[in-house]
């Protein structure tokens, strides 16, 4: 997806890389992000092979996004409301580095999948 659909839409510049798939954006103020169909491994985990894999996730979104600028999306319903997207104090949506979608950088990376179960 090269442009976003509609919902809200906004530049914002990354300030925090939480993990692999959750990242904090400035946009008047702090929002955070759950990364729409991205799925990487949790950091925080007593799977040693998972948190290995959810570190290096995270330091690759970090080394692309950190400070960055991006646009973010939270998508909307066919009825142009913004969808019930809040879930445990994050909106899920999607964040554009440089016109690409990071959610797909991250899947073509290998660092996450696209369904949880993946």
């Amino acid at each position: 997806m090269k442009e976003p659909p509609e919902g809200f839409t906004t530049k914002a510049k990354i300030t925090r890389v939480v993990d692999g798939d959750t990242v904090d954006v400035l946009i008047e103020r702090r929002m955070r992000i759950r990364l729409e169909d991205c799925w990487a491994p949790e950091t925080r985990t007593r799977d040693k092979e998972e948190k290995a894999r959810g570190l290096a996730a995270k330091q690759f979104a970090k080394d692309k996004l950190l400070h960055r600028d991006v646009v973010v999306h939270i998508p909307s319903d066919p009825e142009g409301e913004i969808k019930d997207v809040f879930t445990f104090g994050r909106a899920i949506g999607r964040v554009f580095l440089d016109g690409e979608d990071f959610s797909a950088i991250m899947v073509r990376e290998g660092l996450a999948t696209e369904t949880k179960n993946g």
